[in-house]
């Protein structure tokens, strides 16, 4: 009864994610902000199917994250929110606007509904089997020990760790894709670094300050924090995104998939390496055992 009742929480918090697009969607309206146009050849009832999927593939994701995240119910919904938020639409429409025609700073305003809706869900439901302490306190542990110097190389360099994994591993796949940005087909767009660059450094600051929350509230191992922190980056920055873009050549999905694959668990393994103590694993691991 328990899994059952968890895959039903996992189909709900799914399914309020969706809400947030459409209860996002007029917000944007009246913001003056436009409707990302819809990509040719494509159906509107795909894209609700292929929104909807992804939808409960992300709330089963924040699932695993709720669980180790110590405190009550509003740090797990905020951390789970902001999360999201910043890695999911935020990223989502930074990257988009620079590299196809499908863009709009809409996704934003939609992202954040669904964000907040989807994390009330999963942290209501998905709980830490201890509370432990809470979010202000945690948050003095986590920085203590270490010197503000220390702090500062150590937050630079996992700063860093994602656009020196986004280039390496993106300069791997571009033979493969680049024709696909220059010939500008489906959308896509081939921008020079002069836009590459300032759009990495925004998404580097953003990304830093989305896991840190995580970082902080988390209660498991140094390890389980590695590998549920990859998982979730590989489908927030793009894995979920490119599940649903049907309308790109599958050497595209495909090529970006095992390149935000690979982007992802580098930047998670720096960022845990760099930022976690490792009496902070021991001490998850002694509350769940």
């Amino acid at each position: 009864m328990k899994i059952i009742k968890a895959i039903l929480m996992v189909i709900l918090g799914g399914l309020v994610f969706f809400l947030g697009f459409m209860i996002g969607s007029p917000v944007a309206s009246l913001l003056g902000l436009p409707r990302p146009p819809q990509p040719s050849g494509v159906t509107t009832n795909q894209l609700l199917l292929l929104t909807l999927l992804t939808s409960v593939i992300l709330a089963a994701a924040l699932a695993f994250i709720s669980r180790r995240l110590a405190g009550g119910f509003l740090t797990r919904w905020l951390v789970l929110a902001f999360f999201t938020w910043i890695a999911y639409g935020v990223n989502t429409y930074f990257e988009a606007s620079i590299f196809t025609t499908l863009s709009s700073p809409a996704i934003i305003v939609m992202y954040f509904f669904s964000s907040l809706f989807c994390a009330a869900v999963v942290g209501a439901y998905f709980r830490p089997q201890e509370r432990g302490e809470g979010f202000i306190a945690r948050t003095k542990s986590f920085f203590k020990g270490r010197t503000a110097l220390q702090w500062t190389w150590r937050l630079l360099i996992a700063c860093l760790a994602f656009p020196v994994a986004y280039i390496l591993f993106g300069l791997m796949v571009k033979p493969f894709t680049y024709e696909y940005y220059a010939q500008h087909q489906a959308g896509l767009l081939a921008p020079g670094w002069g836009q590459i660059i300032p759009v990495l450094a925004v998404r580097s600051l953003l990304f830093l300050l989305a896991i840190l929350p995580v970082l902080i509230a988390w209660t498991g191992s140094r390890t389980g924090l590695f590998v549920t922190l990859g998982v979730a980056l590989f489908l927030l920055v793009g894995g979920l995104s490119l599940l649903e873009a049907i309308w790109y050549p599958p050497i595209i999905r495909v090529a970006h998939s095992l390149e935000i694959l690979a982007d992802s668990f580098a930047q998670a393994a720096v960022t845990v390496f760099l930022l976690v103590k490792p009496d902070k694993s021991q001490k998850g691991e002694n509350q769940s055992s």
